[in-house]
C-alpha cells in the first residue's frame, strides 16, 4: 500500500526482476538465467548430465551505522565442494549494503549440480564508502581498492538435493571494515545460511522471499516479464497468477506492462524453481529514472533541493558509480510526496504520519523518481563541501522509504505487543551526525514482525526497519520489523 500525501501525481513504484519460469523437467532458460533439467543420458554411450536444483543467491548485511552507504563491486562468486566449483558471478556486479540492514535481496539464480556443498569464495574488486567524518563532520567518500578475497567455510555441510533452496549470505560491514577516518581497510567477512523453498512469504528472504526488488522490465510474454536490475548477477523472470495484484500509475494487469517500464516487485521461490511476482508496482514509464538513499540536507522551506546518499538505483542516465555517492534532487510545486506503507502498518500509531514538501527531514530514506533520466553532474545540497555531484535528478514524486537503524531498546519487546519503547543509537550513528539526535522513538504494532525469541530482554542490541517521521520536535518510527542485533 502507498500512502500517497498530495493528490498531483500517484507515485509510480519500482521494480524487482528475478527470471525464472518452469518447465516440464524444471526450470526454463531464460534472459541469461541458469536453470536445468535432471537426470538422463543425452544419448546411446554419452555420459548422463547431472542433475541439478535452483538456488536462489542472498546477499545482505550486518549494518555498520556509522555508514551513510556502502557499495562493493563482486567480481565473482564460487560454491564450493561439489565435485566442481559452481560459478555463482563471473562478471562484475556492482552491490550497495547498508540498504538492506539486516535483510537480503537476490544476488543470482543459478542452477546447481545436486550433492554436498562445504563454502564459497567471494573476490571484490573494489568497495566505496560514504560517512560522516567523526571529527569535521563532513560528509566522506572513500574507495577501497582490491581485489579482496573472502573464503566461507559453511559451519556444517549444505546438501542440494531437489527442493529448491535459498543461500543467504550476510556481510559483517562492522567487522570487515577497519581503521580510522580516511585510511579504512576492508578483510571481507561472510556469515552463510540456508532454507528450502517454503514460506511463500516476500517478506522471508531466508527461504526465497523477494522483497521491492527495483528493476526496468526488458520483455513481457504471457503472464510472465523479464525485469534487469543494476544489482543482480542476470535479468530474472517473473511468473504471475490470478492472485498476483498490480499498482501503480497505469497498471492494472500484466497486458498493461511494457518494456522500459521501472518496477517495485515482491515475489516467492516456488517449488519448481520459478519466481512467482505476489506484487508489482509501476513507478514510472520508459525513459525515467528512479534513485533510493538517504537525504543528507533539505534546502528551502517548502523544500525546493535536496542532497542524496545514493543507495539503489535504475533506469535512464543511472550508472554503478552513482552508488555510494551523492546526487543533487530538484524539487517543484507540481512534485507530488506518497508514504511507502505497504510493509509498515500506520494505521494505529499515535501520531498523524505527514511526509509533503514541508515535512522533509536530512536522516530520512527516499525514493526520488523523475520522468527524464538522470543527467551527470551537478552541484547543490552542501554535500561534501558542494563539491560536484554524481548526478542529477528532477523529481515528479518523492517517496519516503523505510530504513533501518540500530541502537538498544528501553523496554522490553514482544510479539504483538504495541507498547512503544525508546531507541538509544549509537554514538557513532550516521542519523545521529545527520539529525543530532541520539534516541528515536518506536510504536510497534500488532503486525509487526519480531525476528527473535519473544520477548527481546531491555537493554539489548536490536536492528529496527520502518518508517521514520519528525513529528512536534522528535524523531519517531513506525517499524516494520525488529531483529536482535548480531
Amino acid at each position: 500500500m502507498r500512502i500517497h500525501t498530495t493528490n498531483l501525481h500517484t507515485a509510480p513504484k519500482r521494480l524487482i526482476g528475478f527470471v525464472h519460469s518452469a518447465t516440464a523437467c524444471g526450470v526454463l532458460l531464460l534472459a541469461g538465467l541458469l536453470s536445468a533439467c535432471g537426470g538422463g543420458m543425452a544419448s546411446r554411450g554419452q555420459t548422463p548430465l547431472a542433475a541439478t536444483t535452483p538456488v536462489q543467491v542472498n546477499l545482505g548485511d550486518s549494518p555498520a551505522d556509522w555508514m551513510l552507504a556502502f557499495s562493493m563491486n563482486i567480481t565473482s562468486m564460487t560454491l564450493t565442494g561439489n565435485s566442481a566449483p559452481v560459478n555463482v558471478v563471473s562478471t562484475p556486479v556492482p552491490m550497495e549494503m547498508m540498504r538492506t540492514m539486516g535483510a537480503m535481496q537476490p544476488l543470482s539464480m543459478v542452477a546447481v549440480p545436486q550433492g554436498t556443498y562445504t563454502g564459497a569464495t567471494i573476490t571484490i574488486g573494489s568497495a566505496t564508502v560514504m560517512y560522516v567524518d567523526p571529527v569535521s563532520k563532513a560528509l566522506t567518500q572513500q574507495t577501497l581498492s582490491g581485489p579482496m578475497l573472502s573464503t566461507i567455510a559453511f559451519s556444517a555441510p549444505i546438501t542440494a538435493g531437489t527442493t529448491p533452496m535459498a543461500m543467504n549470505f550476510d556481510l559483517d560491514l562492522a567487522a570487515s571494515v577497519s581503521g580510522q577516518a580516511g585510511a579504512l581497510n576492508m578483510n571481507p567477512v561472510f556469515h552463510m545460511s540456508s532454507a528450502l523453498q517454503g514460506s511463500g512469504n516476500p517478506a522471508s528472504y531466508i527461504d526465497g522471499g523477494v522483497q521491492q526488488m527495483m528493476g526496468v522490465v526488458s520483455s513481457t510474454t504471457g503472464s510472465s516479464f523479464a525485469m534487469t536490475s543494476m544489482q543482480a548477477a542476470q535479468a530474472l523472470t517473473f511468473m504471475t497468477n490470478a492472485s498476483t495484484t498490480f499498482s501503480g500509475t497505469g497498471m492494472s494487469s500484466m497486458g498493461s506492462m511494457s518494456a522500459g517500464m521501472l518496477l517495485m516487485v515482491d515475489a516467492t521461490l516456488q517449488s519448481d524453481g520459478s519466481l512467482m511476482a505476489t506484487h508489482v508496482e509501476s513507478m514510472m514509464g520508459s525513459g525515467g529514472a528512479m534513485g533510493e538513499g538517504m537525504l543528507t540536507s533539505v534546502t528551502g522551506q517548502p523544500a525546493t533541493q535536496l542532497a542524496l546518499v545514493m543507495q539503489n538505483g535504475v533506469g535512464t542516465g543511472m550508472m554503478a558509480s552513482d552508488f555510494s555517492a551523492g546526487i543533487t534532487v530538484n524539487l517543484s510545486p507540481s512534485t507530488s510526496y506518497s508514504i511507502d506503507a505497504e510493509s509498515v502498518d500506520l494505521t494505529q500509531v499515535p501520531f498523524t504520519p505527514t511526509f509533503d514538501a514541508s515535512h522533509i527531514y536530512a536522516g530520512q530514506a527516499v525514493m526520488p523518481i523523475s520522468a527524464s533520466g538522470m543527467m551527470s553532474g551537478g552541484m547543490g545540497g552542501s554535500m561534501m563541501g558542494g563539491s560536484p555531484m554524481a548526478g542529477t535528478l528532477t523529481a515528479t514524486a518523492v517517496e519516503l522509504e523505510p530504513q533501518g537503524l540500530s541502537g538498544t531498546n528501553s523496554a522490553a519487546i514482544s510479539s504483538g505487543d504495541t507498547t512503544s519503547f525508546t531507541l538509544t543509537l549509537p554514538a557513532d550513528s550516521a542519523f545521529t551526525a545527520l539529525t543530532g539526535a541520539s534516541t528515536v522513538t518506536v510504536y510497534p504494532q500488532s503486525g509487526t514482525n519480531l525476528a527473535a525469541s519473544s520477548p527481546v530482554a531491555a537493554g539489548s542490541n536490536v536492528h529496527v526497519f520502518g518508517l521514520v517521521f519528525f513529528d512536534g520536535g522528535q524523531w519517531k518510527m513506525a517499524p516494520a520489523s525488529i531483529s536482535l542485533a548480531d
